[in-house]
């Protein structure tokens, strides 16, 4: 009886000084205030973080130990807002370590242009430039570097570690099954190669080139420079001594961050530096009041990779995900869907989920999908229903194929540690896809049929939604990446640009002029996220350890943990490329 009080009291006691932190937290979380944008004040927008499609308010950030993200969505509102505002004079932008895939940045860039054109400057400074960084900041009216900083611009690559060697070593099987034509799905080669096939190789080099491309013709464009005089600053990086960076026009002044303040003052006629009127951009995004009108137009976000269950706001589960779509289907008030994706896919499963319930929704209203920096594979499966598909130029699709993948360590267990398993079964099968055994010839042949069953029912599901040839579409699928430029020109997708192009698309099909935005999922409020975020710094503490240990190899091997992760049948892309 005495254990049992003991344990009692332990646990009334956790309980209450639980609820007594929850108390104290929500006392200290801020309270909503109005935010007053002063005159001639400057909007500053601090690029230090990931780029994600939309912000997350964190009640956990101060504790944080993570990378902290940015939302694409609310720094495009807050330069479009500003752009009309009388009260902002110009735009600074403040460079930390920003990484991001091509099409986001180019977003952000686009966004800045077109804010350029209400005549207002845009200044851009950091201590160091990384290529994510320029290429963001290239737009800019003035770039200010630290003299003591450095400028990286060395072009673009993607390496790949082969894994098979060490899996022979240790005794470990990858078991791959791909579509029989599947050549270019290269998700599964580091496992079971020793170096690049050549149609990977193939794949990547055309998508590097035009990637690399268009960042050259954007940066020329801005700075008045040719792309090959841009090329040849990479070949031998020739800029990334801070004062190369300014002799050979990259960069307009060499200036310490505080000399910025002088700039600043005089700019916006402030009484003293400690009076310049400096918003940043989530201070003003929280200032501005949208006006609601009755005809809405859905935003579907649908970022990271496709899971099975419920997923969360980093990657797409068809559980939350279907329940959203049909939401803004049977809303009267939504007159069009745009889907937003940015996933380089994954669970084929979860991908014929959220495809079925886009193409119920399109029964009922237009719907059109706006690519971000990936729609490959799965994140192409769920778009193909779409009225019409608008992708950037450096957007990463197509990526048509199917493969399954396990492991089994039967020589590891017997051979190498010298486990024996004895097994008693009902059907032949019944131990199928163990880990202490292969597959039988048998067991191969099922899978393999099923994957190329898969295979036919991607190209099927493409044919319908683009109105293509099966045999072409086999022709340009077997796996293969492409850039958003070239998929417009095979058919894969409608038109190029971003979200905003594909919002006038979805109103003119709507056939409606004003609209509001209604974004979906809908994200859980800071109470909710609070709770769920007990623990959550261990976790951001335990990746920040791991990105200090693996620094540059941190993304490959975070690219290898979700292709080992993934389970049963899957539709993924074979790399991610960041840039940064």
């Amino acid at each position: 009886m005495k254990v049992f009080f003991k344990a009692y009291l332990a646990s009334l006691l956790a309980g209450l000084t639980f609820v007594f932190f929850l108390f104290l937290l929500l006392l200290l979380m801020p309270k909503e205030e109005k935010i007053i944008v002063r005159n001639n004040s400057i909007l500053r927008i601090a690029l230090n973080g990931t780029v994600q499609e939309r912000a997350i308010e964190d009640p956990f950030a101060a504790f944080s130990m993570g990378t902290s993200t940015l939302g694409l969505n609310e720094i495009i509102m807050t330069l479009k807002a500003a752009k009309d505002d009388e009260n902002i004079k110009g735009v600074y932008l403040e460079f930390g370590t920003l990484s991001g895939g091509m099409a986001s940045l180019r977003e952000i860039r686009d966004a800045i242009n077109d804010f350029k054109t209400s005549g207002k400057f845009v200044w851009s400074y950091s201590d160091l430039y990384t290529q994510a960084n320029y290429y963001v900041a290239s737009v800019s009216d003035s770039i200010f570097l630290n003299p003591s900083g450095y400028f990286d611009w060395h072009g673009m690559s993607v390496s790949q570690p082969y894994l098979k060697r060490m899996f022979e070593k240790i005794g470990v099987e990858p078991v791959v099954v791909r579509g029989s034509n599947n050549k270019f799905k290269s998700a599964v080669e580091p496992f079971i190669l020793s170096e690049m096939s050549a149609e990977n190789r193939t794949q990547l080099s055309t998508l590097l080139d035009d990637l690399w491309g268009d960042m050259k013709a954007d940066v020329a464009e801005s700075r008045q420079m040719t792309a090959d005089s841009i090329q040849n600053i990479a070949d031998c990086m020739k800029a990334f001594i801070p004062k190369n960076a300014l002799a050979l026009g990259m960069v307009d002044q060499l200036i310490y961050k505080s000399s910025l303040n002088e700039k600043f003052k005089k700019i916006t006629e402030a009484r003293s530096e400690n009076n310049i009127p400096i918003i940043s951009h989530s201070r003003y995004a929280k200032s501005l009041s949208a006006e609601r009108k009755k005809d809405e137009i859905a935003i579907v976000y649908a970022q990271g990779d496709i899971v099975t269950g419920e997923g969360d706001e980093s990657s797409i589960g068809p559980e939350r995900f279907a329940e959203a779509i049909r939401k803004a289907a049977n809303d009267d008030d939504i007159k069009a869907i745009v889907l937003r994706v940015n996933s380089p896919g994954g669970s084929a499963l979860g991908s014929d989920i959220i495809h079925n319930e886009l193409q119920r929704a399109r029964n009922k209203k237009p719907v059109i999908v706006s690519m971000g920096d990936y729609a490959a594979s799965g994140g192409y499966f769920i778009s193909a229903p779409a009225d019409s598909i608008v992708a950037h130029p450096t957007t990463i699709t197509g990526s048509i194929g199917v493969f399954m993948l396990y492991f089994t360590a039967q020589e590891l267990l017997e051979d190498k540690i010298g486990i024996q398993f004895s097994t008693v079964k009902t059907a032949d099968m019944a131990d199928v896809l163990s880990a202490n055994r292969g597959l039988t010839p048998e067991e191969y042949k099922l899978f393999q049929t099923s994957v190329d069953q898969t295979y036919g029912d991607f190209i099927q599901r493409v044919k319908n939604g683009r109105g293509l040839d099966s045999l072409y579409i086999d022709s340009i699928g077997q796996g293969r990446v492409w850039s958003g430029l070239r998929a417009k020109q095979l058919g894969l997708v409608d038109a190029l640009g971003g979200l905003q192009l594909a919002l006038d698309i979805a109103a003119k099909k709507a056939g409606i002029d004003g609209y509001s935005i209604k974004a979906f999922p809908k994200q859980k409020n800071k109470l909710e996220q609070l709770l769920e975020s007990f623990g959550e710094v261990d976790a951001a503490l335990s990746d920040k350890l791991l990105k200090e240990r693996l620094g540059t190899y941190y993304e490959t091997y975070m690219n290898i943990q979700h292709v080992m992760k993934q389970e049963g049948m899957m539709m993924r892309m074979p790399v991610d490329i960041i840039i940064q």
